[in-house]
């Protein structure tokens, strides 16, 4: 009996010296949970200054925007792991392109639902792309400490996908739930042509026909990001 003991105090033993390795894995890979963002973008856009305006000018070849984001996981592989969540962001870059009260500043906002496919063992870097609804206006503002006179010359909205990718740079360290993250960003869509027939009495800025503005747009992102 007493051998009988022994030996089943072995087997079951040796089989539990088996299963830890497979039982620390399991433990290393599960899910991160959800994730947020926030950056601080920068923006390229070569149609946006390839515009020609009938008042004369240009648009900068470098544009600024705040970005923020949340994923939640759906799905995990042997060595990555599939989000799904919301991305917006707000931008501006400014112009020499005289107008009635200043000069013009090209202006975007763009929300929509996007996937981000983690990767490695802290799941630290991801693929993401995504697609949603996007909104370029460019206006000519004058402030005052009264107040403030706002002249929209043209706008246009378009359905608007992008590709891109990140590196969790902080967020991926042993025991770091946070940090500093980078992030790479080519987004697409057409808003046609710009134009400005001017009205009120406002002379035109744009002119009837300053070219078409479309994609594609580079954002270099650097940001905070946690889990």
């Amino acid at each position: 009996m007493l051998i009988t003991t022994f030996w089943r105090a072995v087997v079951v033993s040796w089989l539990a010296a088996l299963a830890a390795p497979a039982l620390a894995q399991q433990v290393e890979q599960e899910p991160l949970g959800s994730r947020w963002a926030v950056s601080l973008d920068l923006l390229v856009w070569p149609s946006l200054t390839d515009l020609q305006p009938a008042s004369g000018g240009s648009y900068d070849s470098l544009g600024f925007a705040l970005g923020v984001s949340w994923h939640a996981p759906v799905a995990e592989f042997a060595n990555s792991e599939l989000m799904l969540g919301v991305d917006g962001w707000i931008g501006a870059t400014d112009s020499g392109i005289n107008a009635s009260y200043g000069q013009l500043i090209a202006r975007q906002f763009y929300l929509g639902g996007s996937v981000k496919w983690a990767f490695g063992e802290a799941r630290n870097v991801a693929l993401d792309a995504g697609i949603g609804y996007h909104q370029v206006d460019m206006a000519d503002i004058s402030y005052s400490w009264w107040a403030s006179i706002e002249n929209e010359h043209w706008r246009s909205e378009a359905a608007s996908g992008f590709v891109g990718a990140t590196w969790d740079i902080g967020a991926g360290r042993p025991g770091k739930s946070s940090g500093f993250s980078l992030g790479l960003r080519v987004q697409f869509a057409d808003f046609g042509q710009v134009s400005d027939s001017g009205r009120f009495g406002i002379a035109p800025a744009l002119g009837p026909d300053a070219g078409d503005l479309d994609g594609p747009l580079y954002m270099l992102r650097f940001g905070y990001s946690g889990r």
